[in-house]
């Protein structure tokens, strides 16, 4: 029996599909809420600093130290989002290729192990 190749195509489509959304689902939901949460806290200190700027209440080098710290802030913002980010495209990827070899393996009637699934 020959594959229809335009059902084939269909069913990989809406396999790899679902699978996305449901990987992701929950996940984009969580880092938008971290991110909002760390984008506030960073938004607060920096209008603090802001405040304490125009005043002049800041010597020299409580100035730098607190403009330090808000380097500080942003740079663990960004590398903790760039590492969840990370784990989510290894997740979705994984979820991608156990949709493919699925599907293959519903398609073709066989049962295939996909590569680094325990």
């Amino acid at each position: 029996m020959a594959l229809d190749l335009t059902q084939a195509a269909d069913m990989f489509t809406q396999s790899i599909s679902s699978t996305v959304k449901t990987v992701t689902g929950s996940d984009v939901r969580l880092i938008a809420g971290f991110s909002q949460t760390q984008l506030q806290a960073l938004a607060q200190q920096s209008a603090l600093v802001a405040g304490m700027i125009e005043v002049n209440a800041f010597t020299a080098a409580e100035r730098m130290f607190y403009l330090d710290g808000l380097d500080q802030m942003a740079r663990g913002f960004v590398n903790t989002f760039v590492q969840i980010v990370e784990v989510e495209i290894e997740k979705i990827y994984n979820a991608v290729v156990k949709a493919i070899y699925d599907s293959i393996g519903t398609l073709a009637g066989v049962k295939l192990a996909v590569p680094g699934a325990p």
